[in-house]
């Protein structure tokens, strides 16, 4: 198993129905080829965790970063993991507020990130854990 954690911002806002339509999309395609995981968006930033088999998740995250729907797409994280966070989803998804956002314990913009994480894999579980706390409580 496999994850990879990136960030980006939409490059124009995305309305309810358009949003609604790609996420339709990405849960068939990610169910046809066993990839999980979740989607946070709120006022035009994207925080995405996809898992499954690493050349799946390596193709998938390839089709995205040259979407032109976004931009300053960021890997946060694209590592081996022991076993899946999100399971029962093909893709979970929860729209956030820019405050749920900036309440990250050491919150940085994408762009910062990357002298972070050559430090250490802090963000990589910071980001985890937030998503599994956003996409687990709104399930509830």
């Amino acid at each position: 198993m496999h994850h990879i954690i990136y960030m980006s911002r939409a490059k124009n806002a995305l309305l309810p129905a358009t949003l609604a339509a790609l996420l339709l999309q990405a849960r068939v395609a990610n169910e046809q080829q066993g990839i999980t995981g979740a989607l946070v968006y709120g006022e035009g930033q994207f925080m995405q965790l996809i898992e499954g088999e690493q050349l799946a998740v390596a193709a998938l995250y390839e089709r995205i970063a040259q979407d032109p729907r976004h931009e300053a797409v960021f890997k946060v994280a694209d590592k081996a993991i022991s076993m899946r966070s999100f399971t029962e989803w093909s893709m979970a998804f929860q729209p956030v507020s820019s405050a749920h956002f900036e309440d990250l314990v050491g919150y940085v913009l994408p762009a910062q990130l990357a002298t972070q994480l050559q430090a250490d894999n802090a963000a990589d579980n910071l980001l985890l854990e937030k998503m599994k706390e956003l996409v687990f409580s709104a399930a509830a």
